[in-house]
């Protein structure tokens, strides 16, 4: 991997700022359960059009945290009638080096990475997923009555040798 991988948060939003080299999509979703089916499909068809790479099961793990995020906010996100979007999904891609997938729902409650539950548990795996598949993720808080953005990041190295975990 290069020196000039991003490894933090910030180092992705920066990379994954607008410029001419960098692909984006971004699409509003009902707060509803098929919702999340959607983002993934989404997910699947821009990733493909834009020929990220598969090494690593990149875009699989993409696809799994996406899904994972939709299910947070389609579970605990707040909706309502004010006219504005209730779950914004977007994904950014720049070639070679990264992507960054965005969730934002109406709820200013933020995820928490819980780190130890029983195998009885039936919830609250769901961070630790995300933690695990990504690079790395953030949350931030939209503002007052606006909600909450959670970002998941994944490096992107297209020349990786195809038996080894890119990205990791």
């Amino acid at each position: 991997m290069t020196a000039t991988a991003p490894d933090t948060p910030a180092e992705f939003l920066s990379y994954l700022a607008p410029t001419a080299a960098l692909r984006q999509f971004s699409v509003d979703l009902p707060h509803e359960p098929r919702s999340a089916g959607r983002a993934r499909q989404i997910a699947r068809e821009r990733l493909a059009a834009w020929e990220a790479p598969h090494t690593g099961g990149l875009v699989d793990r993409v696809v799994l945290t996406i899904s994972e995020l939709m299910s947070n906010a389609i579970q605990h996100g707040a909706s309502g009638l004010d006219g504005r979007p209730e779950i914004a999904f977007s994904i950014r891609f720049l070639p070679g080096v990264a992507i960054g997938v965005r969730v934002e729902d109406r709820s200013s409650a933020m995820p928490v990475l819980r780190e130890h539950r029983s195998a009885e548990a039936v919830d609250g795996r769901g961070m630790q997923l995300v933690a695990f598949e990504s690079t790395c993720w953030t949350a931030e808080q939209l503002g007052e009555g606006r909600g909450k953005a959670v970002w998941a990041f994944f490096r992107c190295v297209s020349t990786c040798p195809s038996s080894a975990v890119c990205g990791l």
